[in-house]
């Protein structure tokens, strides 16, 4: 596509144009999560980021992008999470933001940002099961009186 300047362009452009349409605007976050962990290098560099995102992702496809346990991952992460980071993969999906980038159709926009989720979400099998395990902990530290 260009390399890594024009990728970089290219979700500059998504990002600029996301609170343009509510379509748009609600699947923002998919859209920061999965460009993150095609470019875990720059967007993941420590481990909690890169658990943020991988977990975000996780949270999106597997729970259904629960808002309450999205939100929650941060508060996590905050605490006392306790984690290491995976080794970046090789394959991170076959699709990309250019995918995405022009949709034929407007309203076509977050089908795709979802297509592209699940795809990138699929060539990280080999770190599903972390993703789950720290979902589960994000889970499990909402679950957890605030002491408020």
């Amino acid at each position: 596509m260009g390399g890594p300047a024009a990728c970089q362009a290219a979700f500059e452009q998504v990002s600029a144009r996301a609170w343009s349409s509510p379509a748009r605007g609600s699947v923002h976050n998919l859209v920061v999560d999965t460009f993150a962990m095609q470019h875990s290098e720059s967007y993941g560099k420590s481990a909690k980021s890169y658990a943020a995102h991988l977990t975000a992702l996780c949270c999106a496809i597997e729970a259904a992008g629960d808002r309450q346990l999205y939100w929650a991952i941060a508060r996590w992460l905050d605490g006392p999470a306790t984690i290491e980071r995976p080794p970046d993969l090789a394959f991170r999906g076959r699709l990309t933001i250019e995918d995405v980038l022009t949709p034929e159709r407007e309203e076509d926009y977050p089908e795709l940002v979802r297509r592209w989720a699940v795809d990138v979400w699929t060539a990280f099998a080999p770190q599903q099961a972390i993703a789950r395990q720290w979902l589960d902990e994000a889970r499990e530290h909402l679950r957890r009186p605030t002491g408020h």
